[in-house]
């Protein structure tokens, strides 16, 4: 019986996406006439946030066939307990990983109530732990998926969408995004 065991590193998958995102979040920003330096900077650091987190937690990828693959069954792949099985470092972590992403989200979309961040950020932080349960079913990397990360990063982008808030809302985002370059003088009072 073979097997492949080998892992490949973030460093050969990131930068290459990297590279598409930053090219293109330029592009559809220019396409759709709302290319501006802000805007380009707020999108760029979305996509450099959500390349670090893919890198945090798909990466190393280990692919493990065959004899050197996990035979446990799919369902042992998983903690599919929540609240209960909670590991206070790691479900702090996770929280502090997804705050940026809840200061981001209304830079870069329409996304301004806690029910709206917390969807965005429950649907994000879903597409990682799905990724991680496929990659350790399907090729046994050793990513265990785990409903408490789920809990959470959502907490973390609501948190984040709050700090937003406190920093100055959406009347500060919308001064920054949308800025004169020059600012208009003070008009003489007759």
């Amino acid at each position: 019986m073979s097997g492949a065991l080998y892992e490949i590193p973030a460093a050969v998958v990131v930068p290459p996406l990297a590279v598409v995102l930053t090219l293109g979040a330029w592009l559809v920003l220019r396409r759709r006439g709302t290319l501006s330096a802000r805007r380009l900077l707020a999108w760029w650091a979305m996509c450099w946030y959500l390349l670090a987190v893919v890198a945090v937690t798909l990466f190393p990828l280990q692919v493990a066939l065959g004899v050197h693959g996990n035979s446990s069954p799919w369902y042992e792949k998983a903690n599919f307990i929540p609240v209960l099985t909670i590991d206070p470092t790691t479900f702090v972590l996770n929280i502090v990983m997804f705050v940026p992403f809840g200061v981001l989200l209304p830079l870069v979309t329409r996304v301004r109530d806690v029910r709206q961040a917390a969807l965005v950020s429950l649907t994000v932080s879903g597409v990682v732990e799905l990724m991680q349960f496929l990659s350790n079913v399907l090729f046994s990397s050793g990513r265990l998926a785990d409903l408490n990360d789920l809990l959470a990063n959502t907490l973390g982008g609501v948190l984040g969408l709050l700090a937003w808030r406190v920093l100055g809302g959406p009347s500060a985002a919308d001064r920054f995004m949308n800025r004169d370059p020059a600012p208009q003088a003070p008009q003489p009072v007759p």
